[in-house]
């Protein structure tokens, strides 16, 4: 089969405005780290476990209420830090810090 493109410059400009989009799309999962204040026990660990486990796109989660950490692994095109920072405030924590970063595969 042999295909002609007989629009050879319309073709590249096009291919010139589509390329930044997917260079700038968001990497397929990431992780953020949650500092969260007011787990006392692995009780609020475990409670903070479950309901980030329910949010859609979200695929693992820990939390360690002695180091005042949980961590999220999540699909940013389903899901943002924000979302899931709401999620543990809801539960009557605070989080006093995020940082994020892409995860590898």
């Amino acid at each position: 089969m042999r295909i002609v493109v007989r629009n050879l410059p319309v073709v590249f400009a096009l291919l010139a405005l589509v390329a930044p989009l997917a260079a700038d799309s968001p990497p397929d999962t990431v992780c953020t780290t949650f500092q969260v204040e007011g787990m006392h026990c692995g009780g609020c660990s475990s409670t903070i476990i479950a309901t980030l486990e329910k949010v859609d796109g979200v695929v693992e989660v820990s939390s360690d209420h002695e180091k005042g950490v949980a961590e999220a692994v999540y699909r940013p095109r389903k899901v943002d830090a924000d979302e899931l920072k709401a999620e543990i405030e809801k539960l009557g924590y605070t989080v006093t810090g995020m940082e994020t970063e892409a995860v590898d595969g």
